[in-house]
């Protein structure tokens, strides 16, 4: 069965590394993305280089750059099947779509037992509409979710887009087998994409004592990744709030900023990462982990 939005409808802490020096040296120049919310939760426009300090490997770096971001998101919207049935769900990624557009390109995804990509990264809000209209009714009523996750990084960390971003949209609790999560997310620092998780507490395929240790590994993907990212996890109790929760991650996207500092010539790349905003009365988020390899 498959249930038509159409009819009823009227028709956003990633990392990048710059350019590397010439001869194959490590890059000089790294690029960081934050959120900054003002009392109200807008954007904040008047924020400069000395508003922010930067250490990577513990240590102060000179920031060149920071300045409200601009360049077009990736967006990857992980879906879990159980949760694709529901019509408030599919509304909300509509809403969430129809917010960012003009301002990313979006992929829709759904992850059973394996990723299944449903539409594939557009600007097209009428593309994506016609996606959430095939989303099946009946669906598979297990999945592997971190083993989604690890296969978008990998694709993400393939691709390399300027500022990628994953939104996953799952359940709480157990599942069938699995990564682990210290390795999930490590390819999800690689990837350089901000982790966004919506999640609702439910029945999960696979719950039981035997598969307690997969589901304290999907959690902690659920909860590290998006706190390592720069990104927010939302827990919700019914399919509904999800599409409050979306917005507010559409939200943190529209007040992001960019963020340039250079590393010394003979230092490498280190992964940990500590961004400090200096102005008080200012809603924060900045990633704790940025990719130690790669462009």
């Amino acid at each position: 069965m498959r249930t038509s939005l159409l009819a009823r409808l009227v028709v956003a802490a990633p990392l990048t590394l710059a350019t590397a020096a010439a001869g194959g040296a490590e890059p000089r120049t790294r690029t960081v993305y934050v959120s900054i919310h003002d009392g109200k939760g807008g954007a904040v426009a008047d924020l400069g280089p000395a508003d922010f300090t930067v250490k990577e490997g513990g240590k102060e770096r000179e920031v060149v750059t920071a300045e409200p971001a601009s360049t077009k998101m990736t967006v990857a919207v992980l879906l879990e099947d159980r949760l694709a049935g529901d019509s408030s769900i599919r509304m909300g990624l509509y809403e969430f779509a129809k917010r960012l557009r003009g301002t990313a390109e979006i992929a829709l995804i759904t992850v059973g037992m394996r990723n299944d990509v449903v539409v594939d990264y557009t600007e097209d809000l009428n593309a994506f509409v016609n996606g959430l209209n095939a989303l099946s009714l009946n669906p598979n009523p297990s999945s592997n979710l971190t083993e989604g996750i690890l296969s978008l990084a990998r694709d993400l960390e393939r691709k390399a887009p300027e500022r990628p971003v994953i939104v996953a949209l799952a359940l709480s609790g157990a599942q069938m087998g699995g990564p682990s999560a210290s390795h999930v997310l490590t390819d999800l620092r690689q990837s350089r994409a901000t982790m966004y998780a919506v999640t609702m507490a439910g029945a999960g395929g696979g719950e039981g004592l035997e598969n307690m240790g997969d589901g304290a590994q999907r959690e902690q993907v659920l909860g590290d990744g998006p706190k390592h990212s720069g990104g927010r996890r939302f827990e919700v109790t019914r399919p509904d709030a999800m599409a409050k929760a979306l917005q507010q991650v559409a939200a943190d996207l529209e007040t992001q900023y960019v963020i340039r500092y250079t590393l010394p010539d003979g230092v490498k790349p280190d992964r940990r990462l500590n961004v400090t905003l200096k102005r008080r009365g200012l809603t924060f988020r900045a990633p704790s982990a940025i990719a130690d390899r790669g462009r």
